[in-house]
């Protein structure tokens, strides 16, 4: 029986700075897979304490007598585990508050007011919807890095930097609900868009939502 044959080893690859390129490799995608992984479970700790005391604000400002509030809804997320989406009523209108999958920079573009330096630095988010039309873009988001930090910006509730151990969730629903209720504001659509249809339809509003400045 022939003796098995044993290859050498390949030399390894390098860089120009002399490292071994196999090994850098395995030492970046290690870094990013446990920056994730810390991204996921502050994002997952977030997610559960924003829809909680969402819940509770709902049901107390309802027992005290705060008119046109519906019981929120859970909603599944298509990707499953932990996610779900949170769907608040307010008088005729609702607000659906989505956990997105991924992780990524933030936008320069979408104005946020945190320090340069985040923008090169992944991030989990937080993205809330008007009404359950899928062409419906985000008008509110938050941010959530690795170290525990988080970010809020949009329409006229705008919160630069804080961290999750020591936010107080239950007066921040307080103060989303009463925004939403102050803030967004609705504007009938222009005749060229109001079709017979829409207006004989209760489910289809023949108005837009608004943020503050979009009059």
């Amino acid at each position: 029986m022939p003796s098995e044959v044993i290859l050498p080893r390949p030399a390894p690859r390098r860089n120009d700075d002399g490292e071994d390129i196999i090994l850098v490799l395995r030492k970046e995608l290690q870094t990013r897979k446990t920056i994730h992984a810390q991204i996921e479970r502050s994002l997952h700790d977030f997610t559960t304490r924003l829809h909680t005391a969402f819940e509770n604000a709902v049901e107390t400002a309802i027992q005290q007598g705060a008119p046109s509030l519906a019981k929120p809804r859970r909603i599944p997320h298509p990707s499953g585990d932990w996610r779900q989406a949170l769907q608040l009523f307010v008088e005729d209108f609702s607000v659906i508050i989505v956990p997105m999958t991924g992780v990524a920079w933030p936008n320069p573009r979408d104005e946020a007011r945190i320090q340069p330096a985040r923008f090169k630095e992944p991030a989990g988010r937080i993205a809330f919807f008007w009404g359950d039309d899928p062409t419906e873009t985000s008008f509110y988001d938050f941010l959530i890095f690795p170290d525990g930090m988080w970010f809020a910006w949009g329409y006229g509730w705008p919160r630069t930097q804080d961290a999750i151990d020591y936010t107080d969730f239950e007066t921040m629903a307080y103060e989303l609900l009463t925004s939403f209720v102050r803030d967004i504001h609705s504007t009938w659509r222009p005749r060229a868009e109001t079709p017979l249809g829409m207006a004989l339809d209760p489910k289809r509003h023949a108005y837009r939502l608004g943020r503050p400045g979009e009059e």
